[in-house]
């Protein structure tokens, strides 16, 4: 058990015997030091980031600084962004979090401090979109990258190489082994939709999921990423976030086959982030923790087997060139995150309305087409506008740049706890309108088919 855990357990002791009704993770409970010696200094941090990754860093940060004791606080982007809107960010002294939005609320909200880094080795973009504030407000610690979970010798069954890019997974033989996060779902799953959609281009891309949406049982679409089938070969395939698999490899039943991951030529790399609190109780310290984070030794500890993270130094891809992920190489897709926010809310009700609800009808179309084309049956071009049917979504390029499109499907900000407001009678209309014309494509696809 690491010394972070037990001091959890003396907090909470310490709350229980007070009475204290505060969240654990919010409260600071001073502890006497022993006698003759002095209290250490210390510098809190408020994440989000799992136990096996932070213990790691708190321990390096303690070893090179034997006088100060690193406080941990969690909690989730939303409950950390109105615990620290509510005043929490004068009781922190760093945020160190997975959280984009949340560092460009804090730094327009005047909550963050300027950094003091030495960025010479710290590279401000990934294929030309910035990853860090350019204005040094909050810098990029890591990497998560976007790509395909799959099982091996499940694949190997199938009769298929390995996949390497999104497109492989429409393979017919691929049919109910695939798993897609649902974007409106699953937390990860919007920068995992903007990977395809980005890289392949907006047509290109929602035909790629209308093709893979046919391999797929969406059913199991909002499962925890690291208790999926693919681990334990029931399923061959999943579009993943990398951090993910390595609990994913150790729940795997080795008679099954290791758990691959593989990154698709284009794919996305989402940078978390590392600020200081304008109103820091210990500012030296956290000015010092932050410049540890981002040092190389630290940057190092990213690529522990149970952390697998990706590290923002080039240096440290240049010494381990095994590494798959090469975020900063030649070739790369410019991921937009800003992008993906104005179009999030759009870019979800189109997946629930086009792919999701309508799975169960558009899938013996499918089977029928693929089987047509296995067998050269009818016109080729025939089958070719069959596919166009299946494959083309209500919304095109142009009409998914409008802004008042996007703000109609956009998301709140919520406090944690406030309900969902209920949608406009616009809104309602539009989606009424893109379920009738996909309806529309479906049954003009089953005429179609009849024809071959």
């Amino acid at each position: 058990m690491t010394r972070l855990i037990n001091h959890k357990r003396r907090r909470l002791a310490a709350l229980l015997l007070a009475g204290a009704t505060s969240t654990l993770g919010m409260v600071h409970v001073a502890l006497a030091a022993p006698e003759g010696e002095s209290a250490p200094k210390r510098v809190v941090v408020l994440t989000s980031y799992p136990e096996e990754l932070v213990s790691r860093f708190q321990k390096a940060f303690e070893q090179a600084h034997p006088d100060t004791r690193v406080e941990i606080l969690w909690r989730h982007a939303a409950d950390a962004l109105a615990y620290l809107r509510r005043g929490g960010i004068n009781e922190i002294d760093v945020y160190w979090t997975p959280a984009p939005r949340n560092f460009a609320t804090l730094k327009a909200e005047g909550k963050l401090a300027k950094l003091t880094l030495d960025t010479s080795a710290l590279p401000p973009e990934v294929a030309g979109y910035p990853i860090s504030d350019p204005d040094g407000y909050y810098a990029a610690f890591e990497l998560a990258g976007y790509g395909i979970a799959y099982n091996p010798e499940a694949v190997q069954k199938l009769g298929l190489p390995p996949p390497r890019d999104w497109h492989d997974l429409a393979h017919p033989a691929y049919r109910g082994q695939v798993q897609i996060p649902i974007p409106g779902r699953v937390g990860f799953a919007p920068v995992m939709a903007e990977a395809v959609l980005q890289g392949r281009g907006w047509a290109q891309g929602w035909a790629d999921f209308a093709a893979i949406a046919a391999n797929v049982e969406f059913g199991s679409g909002d499962r925890s990423p690291d208790t999926d089938d693919v681990s334990i070969g029931r399923k061959a395939a999943r579009l993943s976030i990398d951090f993910f698999i390595p609990p994913a490899r150790r729940a795997a039943n080795p008679a099954t086959g290791e758990l691959a991951f593989v990154y698709p030529p284009k794919t996305a790399f989402n940078p978390s982030h590392v600020g200081i609190s304008a109103t820091a109780p210990h500012p030296e310290l956290a000015h010092a923790f932050v410049d540890f984070v981002l040092s190389a030794p630290a940057q190092a500890l990213l690529l522990e087997p149970d952390v697998r993270r990706l590290p923002i130094r080039k240096e440290i891809y240049a010494a381990h060139p095994e590494l798959s992920a090469q975020p900063f190489g030649p070739g790369n897709l410019a991921y937009n995150d800003t992008l993906r926010r104005d179009r999030q809310g759009l870019v979800a009700a189109l997946f629930d309305i086009a792919l999701v609800k309508p799975h169960a009808e558009a899938l013996p179309l499918w089977n029928a087409l693929d089987l047509a084309d296995k067998e050269s049956r009818g016109d080729p071009a025939l089958r070719r506008e069959i596919r166009t049917l299946l494959t083309t979504l209500p919304v095109d390029d142009q009409a998914q740049q409008d802004e008042t499109l996007r703000q109609l499907f956009a998301f709140r900000d919520l406090t944690p706890g406030q309900p969902e407001p209920q949608p406009s009678a616009a809104r309602l209309a539009v989606e009424a309108h893109w379920r009738d014309e996909v309806k529309a494509r479906l049954t003009k696809a089953g005429q179609l088919l009849k024809q071959l």
